[in-house]
């Protein structure tokens, strides 16, 4: 019989999981500060493409790695060095993310092929041993198998070709375990232990908008009244975020809509991006060293990660909460939007902090007192 941590009472991130965050946290800092970084107050067309391009393969690796560990982690040895090991490769192609679009894409993208092996290894290998129990796992394997290897040939082409292989590769492999998800059900996810770990990840990229704002604040020499307003705003920004996230994150522990975790997994991918975005927004608005079309546009796409990644999930989950859910949203945006031609970036973030806490407050106001039981599994006792 399978036995692993599944669905175990009392289940929470194991310490290697943790650890492979911290690892991942690495990796996220150098995607984070790539962007950061302007020249004459404005960002390259590179930097723009190689954000998503570069954040999009290590956040498929994160979630297959914890979609794999939330059904089949035993805390063996063999899954502890297979973890060791995707954890080294991020490592390095951390040190490649500059040069990614460059003349390093072929290390990154064998990088990335070498850690979808081993995670197609680590399905092939449950496969062999319990069959019966979980017959998606060969599939599951398949399926990865298939898009590295889409992936790796585009080594053999230049030019945009080879970016457009290589992330093909990467959406074959997507679409072919969301075609798998009713097989997944047979073997359901750990709902609880699934929220953790994506609020983890939330976590780990909200922290970087604390970083983003102190690395920031240190590079000013004199501080004026619009640099301390900027970062009493960065700070404001973050707060909002943190309550607005995780005020009834809780829900989604016991929802009945999450069996096999692909709309948390994939809107969260989304509000990652939003995220990041936001954190690079606050350094450049401490910083006063980005141009206002650009900063105009990032705040427009960042803020609209956020917001609709975070809420797709309660509004698909929770019939109460969609008509709240809709106009909360388009409210905020449109304050963000209309906030941007501000005749000054650090109005535009006051601006934007202030759609965030009138978030906050309509939430608490009229979403949260919506009755859910109906849709939530009981508590078990």
């Amino acid at each position: 019989m399978l036995q692993s941590l599944h669905l175990s009472k009392g289940r929470q991130a194991t310490w290697l999981e943790l650890f492979f965050d911290l690892v991942f946290v690495a990796v996220i800092g150098v995607v984070t500060d790539d962007l950061a970084h302007t020249e004459h107050g404005h960002l390259s067309v590179e930097q723009f493409f190689r954000f998503p391009l570069v954040f999009v393969p290590v956040w498929w690796i994160w979630t297959t790695h914890t979609l794999y560990a939330n059904r089949f982690d035993n805390n063996d040895r063999v899954h502890r060095l297979c973890a060791l090991f995707i954890m080294a490769v991020l490592v390095l192609l951390s040190t490649f993310v500059p040069e990614s679009l460059g003349k390093k894409f072929s290390v990154f993208a064998g990088g990335y092929v070498g850690v979808r092996a081993f995670l197609a290894f680590l399905y092939v290998r449950i496969h062999s041993k319990h069959k019966s129990d979980v017959s998606f796992a060969h599939e599951m394997a398949v399926a990865i198998l298939i898009g590295a290897l889409i992936s790796a040939a585009a080594t053999l082409f230049t030019g945009m070709t080879k970016f457009l292989i290589f992330y093909s590769g990467i959406a074959v492999d997507m679409v072919l375990q969301f075609k798998l998800r009713k097989k997944t059900q047979e073997f359901p996810v750990d709902r609880k232990h699934l929220v953790e770990r994506i609020g983890l990840l939330a976590i780990i990229i909200l922290g970087e908008s604390v970083i983003s704002m102190v690395r920031s604040l240190s590079e000013i020499p004199v501080w004026d009244n619009f640099t301390i307003a900027a970062a009493v705003t960065g700070f404001a920004m973050v707060w909002a975020i943190w309550w607005i996230y995780f005020d009834s994150f809780s829900n989604l522990e016991r929802t009945k809509e999450i069996t096999d975790g692909n709309i948390l997994i994939y809107t969260h991918l989304i509000l990652c991006m939003g995220l990041i975005i936001l954190a690079d927004l606050i350094g450049f608005a401490i910083k006063g060293d980005l141009d206002r079309e650009t900063f105009r546009i990032l705040a427009i796409i960042g803020m609209s990660g956020f917001y609709v990644g975070k809420q797709v999930i309660y509004y698909v989950c929770f019939p109460p909460f969609r008509k709240m859910i809709v106009v909360n949203t388009v409210v905020c945006l449109t304050i963000t939007v209309f906030s941007t031609y501000l005749p000054r970036i650090e109005y535009s973030m006051m601006g934007m902090a202030f759609a965030m806490l009138l978030y906050v407050y309509s939430t608490i106001k009229w979403l949260l007192p919506n009755n859910i039981e109906p849709y939530l599994i009981a508590p078990s006792h």
